[in-house]
């Protein structure tokens, strides 16, 4: 491997960014493979005024998200070393910022930014060269939508139908020799060029068109059935793209006299956006994650919404949100946790709707938990043939597992016994906010929330309390 871009100048060392220069001798020393895994990005920034960091931001589910930040040199001069997920968009300096650029694992890039956009100075950077191209296109729209100037519909509207057609040559004359980067980039040229013509409509200006004003081409546009796939959100402005249509759909219900309703939205989104993910994804982010509390009209949504919250991604983003509205309080819905049996079986709480149910959180490490034991047998043996469940869950560490299946047979606990899989960020710790033991939690038979800080088992109140929602 040739490090030749660790040949760094007397006045780069001055740089704080001198962290490349470590990362490629530690990728030359252990004989990983620049081209397998990194990619580098230098670049020197021509601005009026130059920021101390500049950011790298990353396209995720349609979003951009952070990604990584590095200082910028006196000279506007920057780097980046990292090992990319996968290959696509990324973004280079905050809002507004021309630098869109697209990295494939294993290549060094090499950019200068300007207020007007970026320069690509690899010349075998074809990738970059067309998203430059692409850049010059778009803009002539887009900078509108960026509020550079002051440009109306009496400017832009009469444009568009030259752009649509630069826009269709670019598309079929796209070949760079990566497939999978034409393939992307036609897909969001079609998809931006769409995406900036409704946008501009719902910018502010000094004067708004009437409907009746608006070009033909978004008749044309609208009336095609969208968003079949999920390729749009490996675009920097692929959920803003679903919400913008939507939002020119409404605008065609007006005109028929139908006002906005939040029912309209939800009913709106599913009919006409095709990709369950993307219908997920679009009304989670605009009516779920904008509720106050964790109400009856929260959870009804939530319901009906269940159907298209189907990626890892997004159940974690909702389950992280709804954390943040929860109260936890008698009556709640409590949130489902699973752990394992000795015999490697998963049960999960709701596996006991029907039945009241106290979990007992413990460790085999755990003096006062231990305590308990006698206490939680005898009320357990008291309580036999009534319709409560106890539940015993291990929050010992894994490799202490085998140490909690022997505690359990020479102790002959009994209920059901389970076993976390992570100790103290289990999901049941983690979402029951559990940083301490013994914790008692009770739930009543639909699995609500009676308590999630129960008496212990040596405290008559407990048996008082359970015994209260048996009846």
């Amino acid at each position: 491997m040739k490090p030749s871009f660790f040949h760094l100048k007397i006045n780069a060392l001055k740089m704080k960014t001198v962290y490349l220069l470590i990362i490629g001798l530690i990728v030359s020393f252990t004989g990983i493979s620049k081209e397998k895994s990194y990619s580098v990005i230098k670049g020197k920034l021509q601005l009026e005024r130059l920021p101390d960091e500049l950011s790298l931001y990353v396209v995720k589910n349609g979003e951009v998200v952070p990604h990584s930040k590095t200082t910028v040199a006196k000279d506007g001069s920057f780097g980046y070393c990292f090992i990319p997920e996968k290959e696509g968009v990324y973004r280079i300096g905050e809002r507004n910022s021309p630098a869109r650029i697209y990295v494939v694992p294993g290549r060094e890039y090499n950019f200068i930014i300007t207020p007007e956009g970026i320069e690509v100075l690899n010349k075998s950077d074809q990738e970059n060269r067309k998203l430059d191209e692409w850049a010059s296109i778009i803009n002539k729209i887009k900078k509108a939508n960026m509020l550079i100037g002051n440009f109306t519909f009496k400017e832009i509207f009469p444009v568009i139908p030259d752009v649509e057609k630069e826009k269709d040559q670019f598309i079929s004359g796209l070949k760079t020799g990566n497939s999978r980067f034409d393939n992307f980039l036609k897909g969001m040229a079609q998809a931006e060029f769409e995406y900036e013509l409704y946008h501009f409509l719902f910018m502010p200006r000094t004067v708004h068109p009437e409907f009746k004003d608006q070009p033909e081409i978004y008749k044309r546009l609208s009336s095609k059935e969208h968003f079949a796939t999920t390729d749009v959100l490996n675009y920097d402005f692929g959920l803003n793209a679903v919400a913008s249509y939507l939002q020119y759909l409404f605008t065609i219900k007006a005109q028929e006299g139908v006002k906005y309703s939040p029912v309209l939205a939800e009913k709106m989104c599913i009919e006409n956006v095709k990709n369950d993910t993307l219908k997920g994804w679009h009304l989670m982010n605009n009516q779920l994650l904008r509720a106050k509390t964790f109400d009856e009209a929260y959870r009804d949504k939530a319901e009906r919404y269940k159907p298209y919250i189907l990626t890892d991604d997004q159940k974690a983003k909702h389950h992280a949100f709804e954390l943040t509205i929860r109260k936890m309080a008698d009556g709640e819905a409590g949130i489902n946790f699973s752990g394992t049996t000795v015999d490697g079986k998963t049960m999960k709480l709701s596996d006991f709707t029907g039945k009241v149910v106290l979990v007992d959180v413990w460790a085999t490490w755990c003096g006062p938990c231990k305590k308990e034991i006698p206490a939680l047998k005898q009320l357990e043996e008291e309580m036999h043939g009534k319709e409560v469940v106890f539940i015993s869950y291990s929050v010992d560490k894994v490799k202490d597992h085998e140490k909690w299946k022997k505690f359990v047979a020479d102790e002959q606990l009994g209920g059901v016994q389970l076993f976390g899989p992570a100790d103290f960020s289990s999901p049941v710790c983690v979402d029951y906010k559990i940083n301490a033991i013994p914790r008692f939690l009770l739930f009543d038979k639909k699995g609500n929330i009676i308590t999630i800080d129960a008496p212990r088992p040596s405290d008559p109140k407990l048996k008082e309390l359970v015994e209260k929602y048996l009846k």
